[in-house]
């Protein structure tokens, strides 16, 4: 059973399953001639001439030819074998190591979107993405999440991350996130709360925030994390806009007037 499974393995190095038994057979009794061969292997006499040819070319096993023409074969000694075997497969590995990830690296055609669902997977999956963040984090979210991720974003402040974005309902975020001013439009009870996540322009979750145990986004594609992260910009810049000028009311209604032009339009 143990040559059995030995035979196997051997195959796996690229010999025969005669080649295998010829060669173990070798290693037992050593240097001998081709009869005692295929009677320790169990080989036809038939056969054994070629396989031991075979493996003579390949350098597995040596044959010297005596005075009276007769040829003893003795097996490569089974550290050099193995020695040899590995070098081979590390080179192959090495060889399909690169090339495959070389090719899963390159740029995909299909650009998908996955869903990720419920509360606990959307916030490990957030914290997931903020441990990754190497260089910025650009967020928009609401209160009962940035608590759950709090932790996660003052660890990327740390590690050298900027964390940019705004908060909604927070009362004191972090000093390089903005506060989102009060509204009747976000306070109303039918709105659905929300959050966008961007991880190094490279990754992006967005969606329902996860206390509604709902559903989210995520995506590589830079079309999404363009789109999102500009929507993100654009709230921050109005809200500073409107901080500076302190007339809340008459900015909404300007804002309100130019949406609802620019709705007319489209």
């Amino acid at each position: 059973m143990e040559n059995e499974l030995l035979v196997t393995n051997l195959q796996n190095f690229g010999l025969s399953q005669y080649e295998a038994k010829t060669y173990i057979a070798l290693l037992h009794i050593g240097t001998s001639n081709a009869y005692s061969i295929s009677k320790s292997s169990e080989i036809p006499r038939s056969r054994i001439y070629d396989i031991l040819n075979n493996l003579a070319a390949r350098g597995i096993v040596m044959v010297e030819e005596t005075n009276d023409g007769v040829k003893n074969y003795t097996a490569l000694p089974a550290n050099v074998f193995l020695e040899e075997a590995y070098e081979k497969w590390s080179k192959i590995y090495t060889h399909v190591n690169q090339e495959l990830k070389a090719i899963e690296a390159k740029n995909k055609q299909d650009i998908y979107v996955s869903t990720v669902k419920g509360e606990t997977n959307i916030l490990a999956f957030c914290r997931k993405l903020l441990q990754k963040a190497e260089k910025k984090v650009v967020i928009s979210i609401w209160n009962p999440m940035y608590l759950e991720l709090l932790a996660d974003l003052q660890n990327c402040i740390e590690r050298g991350c900027s964390v940019s974005g705004i908060t909604f309902e927070v009362e004191c975020p972090l000093r390089t996130l903005d506060k989102h001013r009060l509204n009747k439009i976000n306070n109303l009870p039918t709105k659905k709360k929300w959050f966008i996540l961007s991880i190094d322009s490279k990754e992006l979750l967005y969606g329902h925030a996860a206390e509604h145990n709902s559903n989210s986004f995520f995506t590589t594609d830079p079309v999404h994390i363009y789109l999102l992260e500009d929507y993100i910009f654009h709230d921050v810049l109005v809200n500073r806009i409107i901080e500076k000028e302190n007339k809340e009311e008459m900015a909404v209604q300007m804002l309100s007037d130019i949406l609802s032009e620019v709705k007319s339009e489209f």
